[in-house]
């Protein structure tokens, strides 16, 4: 029989923001951004509980709003010099839980079944951490050298690349006793232990992070239900030309 395991969704939301001002608290749609992954967070089945982490009371007063429970983070680990490793360590020193699922506030397109699949990834391999990323397929270069191709012969085409693995921290996961024993022994521990990688698709990259990716976000949110249900279209005169095409393929 296999033992239910208790998992707790942290979602960090520091009230000050070097790009947007109280971006989490910023409305979009008419309610604030950090709603949304809080409302995700609710529809997933496998928390035991869902926290909002802030130095600020505003937050405790947007966590009672939409049910969900507020955990008070000092303010020294709360300022723009602060580490993730650090606010993590103290919510993990005194919640106890065995796996923290830290959900992005600025990733408000994320659904919940999203965040359980990645949940059940992370126990089904036994990652001790499970990063999020985005597969991005593209002729990449870092310091003006190509990591992911080779420059010397023909170009190479885009499909037949290896995807680099961008971290866009959308769900981000650690198994909390390795957490700790991580942090303790070295002062740090984002990556710890055994490290898995997970992807996340189409709108729950979206990360919100300055004033042009609000606006870009408001004009999806009033759309989502176009988003979702929207299907593949051609020009009506060349429809059938199309389907009879046999150069065409999938």
């Amino acid at each position: 029989m296999e033992i239910k395991k208790n998992i707790i969704a942290l979602i960090p939301a520091r009230l000050g923001s070097n790009r947007v001002k109280a971006k989490n608290l910023r409305l979009i749609n008419g309610k604030p951004l950090i709603y949304y992954v809080i409302d995700a967070c609710k529809k997933v089945g496998l928390f035991t509980k869902v926290y909002v982490n802030s130095e600020s009371d505003l937050f405790g007063v947007v966590a009672q709003r939409y049910g969900v429970d507020f955990y008070k983070r000092p303010p020294h680990l709360a300022t723009s010099q602060s580490m993730i490793d650090e606010y993590l360590y103290d919510f993990l020193s005194n919640i106890q839980c065995d796996i923290l699922a830290v959900v992005n506030p600025t990733s408000p397109f994320l659904k919940a079944k999203e965040i359980e699949s990645a949940i059940n990834n992370f126990i089904e391999n036994d990652f001790d951490t499970q990063l999020a990323c985005q597969d991005i397929q593209t002729h990449s270069f870092y310091n003006n050298i190509p990591i992911n191709f080779s420059t010397a012969g023909k170009h190479p085409r885009s499909q037949d690349l290896i995807p680099i693995k961008a971290l866009n921290f959308a769900v981000t996961i650690w198994k909390r006793d390795s957490f700790l024993q991580q942090f303790e022994k070295s002062g740090h521990a984002v990556y710890t232990g055994k490290l898995g990688l997970y992807a996340f698709h189409g709108l729950s990259t979206i990360d919100i992070d300055w004033e042009e990716d609000f606006k870009l976000a408001e004009i999806i949110m009033e759309n989502l239900d176009r988003f979702e249900d929207s299907k593949a279209e051609w020009d009506p005169v060349l429809e059938d030309l199309l389907s009879s095409n046999t150069e065409i393929k999938n």
